[in-house]
C-alpha cells in the first residue's frame, strides 16, 4: 500500500502512510487487564461511537487517535500500542463525552505508565524532563515571551529571579534521589 490521503468536508486532510500485516503472534489477550492493573478502565466496554476522538483537541494534530488507540488495545495489540507515537494531553474532555464511562484518559495515563515500565519512553516525556532538569520548568523559557513580558511591563518569569537557582537543586535532587533521572533515560546534575 503507498501513501493514502483522506479529505475531509471540512478541508483538512489525513495521510494513511502504514501497511501493517497482522497475525495472532502480535497478540496479547491479557492487555485490557494490564491496562486495568495500571489505573485504566475496561477498554472492551468501548463503544468505539468515536467521540472522544471528536472533542479532542490535538486530534487534528496527532497520528493516531483517541479512538484507534482504544481499538489497538481492544485487538492485544500491546507492542504496537506502547511503541507508537501517540500523545494525550489528559484534559479530561474525552471523559466527559463517553457514553461508556471508560475514561480514554486514565486509559492513556495507564498506557504511558506501562510503557516507561518497559523501557519505552515517549519523546515528550524525556523532553519535559530533560527540561526540568535544566530550567525547573517542563517547557524551555523562550526568549520570544521575555521579550513580550518586558514590552508589557510584566515581571520577569520566576525562572529568571536570583532565588530560582535553589528551585532547580531542589528539583534535581528530587529526580536523582527518586531514580525517574535513570528510570526515563536523562542524566541530572545539581546545577549551582
Amino acid at each position: 500500500m503507498g501513501e493514502v490521503e483522506k479529505t475531509f468536508i471540512g478541508g483538512l486532510h489525513e495521510k494513511l502512510a502504514e501497511d501493517k500485516i497482522i497475525d495472532e503472534s502480535h497478540l496479547e489477550p491479557n492487555f485490557a487487564k494490564e491496562i486495568v492493573k495500571h489505573g485504566g478502565k475496561d477498554v472492551m466496554t468501548c463503544l468505539q461511537c468515536g467521540n472522544c476522538t471528536g472533542v479532542c483537541p490535538i486530534s487534528l494534530k496527532i497520528d493516531y487517535k483517541t479512538r484507534s488507540i482504544i481499538k489497538f488495545c481492544q485487538f492485544g495489540l500491546k507492542k504496537f500500542t506502547l511503541e507508537m507515537r501517540w500523545v494525550c494531553a489528559t484534559c479530561y474532555r474525552c471523559y466527559e463525552y463517553c457514553p461508556a464511562d471508560i475514561n480514554p484518559a486514565e486509559v492513556m495515563i495507564a498506557l504511558r505508565h506501562m510503557a516507561i515500565k518497559e523501557g519505552v519512553i515517549p519523546p515528550f516525556i524525556k523532553l519535559a524532563a530533560t527540561n526540568l532538569v535544566e530550567y525547573g520548568q517542563s517547557v524551555k523559557p523562550d526568549s520570544e515571551i521575555e521579550r513580550v513580558r518586558r514590552e508589557l511591563d510584566l515581571e520577569d518569569m520566576p525562572s529568571r529571579t536570583r532565588g530560582y537557582a535553589k528551585v532547580v537543586r531542589e528539583i534535581n535532587l528530587l529526580v536523582r534521589s527518586t531514580g525517574y533521572d535513570r528510570l526515563i533515560g536523562i542524566e541530572s546534575e545539581v546545577r549551582g
